[in-house]
């Protein structure tokens, strides 16, 4: 069996150097937004079971795989418009991939920051088989 990966990518436009501690939130939100999904969507009546499924409606999947043993990389690309173009390669090899929207204060100066809601600040692909991530990202540099 192949291994289970899941990539983040997340754009370096919107943080500073300084900003090591939320960059590293927003990837952890990033991380998990798939996961939420999945669980949210597997809830059986009780609200309390969770089923997860895979792509033929049967129990089991490479989520369920890949949590006995994550395996996870973070890359970055420059901008929007590079996320977008990986989001969509993404979906165009029918990989799983989970969008993370955000509110991001940009500085505008030294001592004014404006608020830019709702912007895409990064996306996962997977988890899923690890080789067919790489061929999505490629050698797209770590974060």
């Amino acid at each position: 069996m192949s291994s289970i990966g899941q990539t983040i990518i997340i754009r370096t436009d919107l943080f500073g150097l300084e900003d090591v501690g939320l960059i590293s939130a927003q990837v952890a939100h990033i991380h998990f937004e798939l996961a939420r999904k999945m669980l949210l969507e597997g809830l059986d009546d009780d609200g309390k079971t969770v089923v997860i499924l895979n792509e033929m409606g049967e129990e089991g999947s490479d989520f369920e795989n890949w949590m006995k043993e994550p395996y996870i990389f973070v890359k970055k690309v420059p901008n929007m418009e590079s996320l977008m173009h990986f989001g969509r390669l993404a979906q165009e090899a029918k990989l799983p991939v989970a969008e993370w929207t955000d509110t991001v204060y940009v500085r505008m100066s030294p001592t004014q920051k404006q608020a830019f809601p709702n912007t895409l600040v990064g996306i996962s692909i997977g988890p899923t088989d690890a080789d067919k991530i790489r061929t999505v990202v490629g050698d797209l540099p770590l974060l």
